[in-house]
């Protein structure tokens, strides 16, 4: 997961149940940015996103594998293609636009934090009205395409 996806599911106050239905690895440039660079700014995220990694419920990758980058990008999410490719997961998670081209151009499967809503919706079997609540929290920081097609999604399944 990269830090645009990691604090909007943070601000929107559903990242528990995120880190809860799937087992979510942040590199070690992720967590610098969301965490260590801003300590002194008193961000409530950053406080709640190092609780989750204290109580191993969000995991930090300490040994990225540095290689040939096939998605060129900003650090961090340099370093979440990395540990995408190590073979271990089943997708990398962003919200970042020009970051999701390029991983849709390299074959890399991806979601964002309202597809995450909709798996846990979909797949983990949570209540329609709570999905959709969650759907909500996440409106402000998401795209309204994403949030319509989200929300038109649950309507439609089930």
């Amino acid at each position: 997961m990269d830090s645009d996806c990691l604090v909007k599911l943070t601000k929107a106050g559903i990242k528990e149940a995120v880190v809860s239905a799937m087992e979510v690895y942040i590199p070690y440039l992720v967590k610098k940015e969301t965490v260590d660079d801003v300590v002194n700014k008193n961000y409530q995220d950053a406080g709640i996103i190092k609780e989750n990694i204290g109580r191993n419920v969000l995991h930090v990758a300490r040994h990225v594998k540095k290689g040939s980058i096939i998605v060129p990008a900003a650090k961090g999410e340099e370093e979440v293609v990395s540990l995408y490719l190590r073979g271990d997961f089943d997708a990398v998670a962003s919200d970042d636009r020009k970051f999701l081209k390029k991983l849709d151009t390299a074959g890399i499967p991806y979601l964002t934090p309202a597809v995450c809503v909709v798996y846990l919706y979909k797949v983990m079997d949570i209540k329609k009205s709570e999905a959709l609540a969650m759907i909500e929290r996440l409106r402000p920081f998401i795209s309204k395409d994403e949030y319509v097609i989200s929300k038109f999604y649950m309507e439609e399944i089930r």
